[in-house]
């Protein structure tokens, strides 16, 4: 008789796989199960990717969740972490395509997701640069939102993102610029906003753990351009922390 482990593992992998022998009686609960596997995925895919989602129709999008679902089975008991591979996924199946942009999309989607279940930290005000020396400043290192995500992309991914918060948006020029911008989670909303480029890369460089000065010189900010860095990431609240 096979031992449980050896049911469980049958079981899991005709879920997926019609052509797996499983000791399910009757066969047809079996069909049940797959069915209820297969819907239960896809819809935690579309929760996470509504845009993607609508971009590229109903139809389109049950194809790309079987597909990927086939190439990234679920291995976790939260479906929160279905999307995790997606924007991969579409990186490759996309590839050379009219809608490779699509994975870039999707990882702003992601972004999201993850963005959602970090815990917001108490942030730290402007104040905090007192306690320091003047020839310390440039050493300084923040420690920004743990929700915080940057990200950059070839194409207009916050312009399609944000367009499409509306009903019956129209569809984006793909030929615009690229975009970047940040994703964040605060206790009460998940935010997206697009960025200047300049100030990006000040907060990836700040995010990557690089001083203060050193973050200035990466993002090429005059004094006029740093002081409005500086109130940006302190009255969003971006910094938790100051060393």
């Amino acid at each position: 008789m096979a031992s449980l482990r050896d049911m469980q593992g049958a079981f899991a992998a005709a879920l997926h796989d019609p052509s797996v022998a499983c000791p399910v009686s009757p066969p047809d609960n079996l069909s049940i199960y797959r069915n209820n596997a297969s819907v239960s995925f896809r819809v935690a895919l579309e929760n996470g990717f509504p845009v993607v989602r609508k971009r590229v129709g109903d139809d389109y999008f049950r194809q790309l969740s079987a597909q990927y679902r086939a190439k990234f089975p679920s291995r976790s008991g939260d479906l929160h972490w279905v999307g995790r591979d997606f924007p991969a996924f579409l990186l490759e199946h996309l590839k050379g395509g009219d809608y490779a942009w699509l994975a870039d999309l999707a990882r702003l989607e992601w972004a999201r997701s993850e963005a959602s279940i970090i815990r917001f930290e108490s942030p730290v005000s402007a104040d905090v640069l007192g306690r320091f020396a003047a020839d310390q400043l440039e050493k300084l290192v923040f420690t920004l939102q743990p929700s915080l995500r940057l990200i950059a992309s070839d194409f207009p991914i916050f312009t399609v993102w944000l367009t499409n918060q509306a009903e019956n948006a129209p569809p984006v020029d793909q030929s615009l610029s690229g975009e970047c911008g940040m994703v964040l989670g605060r206790a009460d909303l998940l935010e997206v906003r697009r960025l200047e480029p300049r100030l990006f890369s000040y907060l990836c460089a700040l995010d990557a753990g690089a001083p203060l000065g050193e973050a200035i010189a990466v993002a090429g900010l005059d004094q006029t351009a740093l002081v409005s860095a500086l109130g940006f990431v302190f009255s969003e609240g971006l910094v938790s922390s100051v060393r």
